[in-house]
């Protein structure tokens, strides 16, 4: 019989149900990982839910890392990210495939292997959607010199574009808020940024601009108009390269 595993929906939730799968001993053919978003259910499977534990979490990814090398353990980071009931499964067996090999290393590149295949495919996914956030976050000063910025991206993009701005703006106080998934990443001045639940926030706060920032916004607006041509204007291939999707928290785009 299968034992289905049902794990979180967060790259915390499947590598601990990846640790929960070993652990078991049932045998790597005779388990399978669902992310817990999934409603329907297999006939002839025992189902067992994992809770979500960031220990086990970090052994699995120590070990990814250790034995797998740093371009197993960023697939496995980006794939996670993505909104596919295939993954937590995919990424399952992709460590299976690299801890069985002796150079655990030369996993990520067997694409012959569907599961290492869609590993691929959704890690690139992945980081093609956090590189456009990198260009299209808009951050605005808040009262108290605090950045704040939204964004609505349809991956889990937050916790693999953090770093990137608590590198470029280690000395300022931001927040970067995940508005469809309740999620905060949060950087206090020369300190390590950390995720949090959105509910922390109080909205009526974040709506308050400083006194400046309505200055800088529309310096910013005039800006971009000034450098636009209008004899080459051409919506669409605008929309290519900046899609409709991300316009609602530009400040650009904003009247």
């Amino acid at each position: 019989m299968m034992t289905v595993f049902l794990c979180e929906d967060s790259l915390d939730g499947i590598l601990t149900g990846v640790y929960e799968a070993w652990d078991s001993r049932l045998g790597h053919r005779n388990v399978k990982l669902k992310t817990d978003t999934e409603d329907t259910m297999e006939l002839f499977c025992e189902y067992r839910t994992v809770s979500t534990e960031l220990e086990k979490a970090e052994k699995v990814l120590q070990t990814v890392r250790c034995r797998m090398g740093v371009k197993a353990e960023e697939a496995v980071c980006y794939a996670a990210a993505c909104p596919d009931e295939r993954k937590a499964d995919a990424i399952y067996r992709l460590i299976v495939l690299g801890l069985s090999m002796r150079d655990g290393r030369k996993a990520v590149n067997c694409l012959q292997d569907p599961s290492v295949l869609l590993v691929e495919q959704l890690r690139y996914k992945a980081w093609h959607e956090a590189e456009r956030m990198l260009g299209f976050l808009r951050f605005e000063e808040l009262p108290g010199a605090i950045l704040y910025a939204r964004m609505e991206p349809p991956y889990a993009v937050l916790s693999l574009i953090a770093p990137h701005f608590a590198d470029r703006l280690r000395q300022e106080n931001w927040i970067i808020h995940d508005v469809g998934r309740g999620q905060i990443a949060v950087h206090r001045k020369d300190s390590p940024w950390f995720l949090a639940d959105a509910r922390m926030l109080d909205l009526r706060q974040m709506e308050r601009r400083s006194d400046a920032e309505a200055e800088f916004q529309s310096l910013w607006r005039a800006f971009c108009k000034s450098i636009a041509i209008e004899e080459r204007r051409n919506p669409r291939c605008q929309q290519n390269l900046l899609p409709l999707r991300f316009r609602p928290c530009m400040t650009e785009f904003q009247q």
